[in-house]
């Protein structure tokens, strides 16, 4: 089973990225998206080599929406996968935090 932090920072970026598009989760769209959050534009070699392994790991799947046209959306495991990403830190957030310069006991 692939894990969150068995995924690549960017790899991470694009199962959000299809799960934050407004419209169809299609390549161009998911770059635009990501060019937003970006500092430097988003390789169109880079972008489809990631939604390539997402789709082998069975993260995402690629649905034809033309015929030169893929939309690309979360599967059941990909779903889960950001799920316990998104529990796993509103615990952390939930946790109290020790202030500096305070003693820990």
């Amino acid at each position: 089973m692939t894990t969150y932090h068995d995924l690549t920072g960017f790899q991470r970026d694009l199962l959000e990225a299809i799960a934050g598009v407004d419209d169809e989760p299609y390549g161009l769209a998911l770059k635009d998206y990501l060019d937003e959050r970006y500092a430097d534009p988003i390789n169109h070699s880079r972008l489809y080599q990631n939604l390539d392994q997402l789709a082998e790991l069975d993260l995402i799947a690629r649905n034809e929406l033309d015929a030169r046209t893929n939309e690309y959306t979360l599967t059941d495991a990909g779903t889960q996968l950001l799920h316990r990403h998104a529990d796993r830190l509103a615990r952390f957030c939930d946790q109290p935090r020790p202030v500096a310069g305070e003693s820990q006991q």
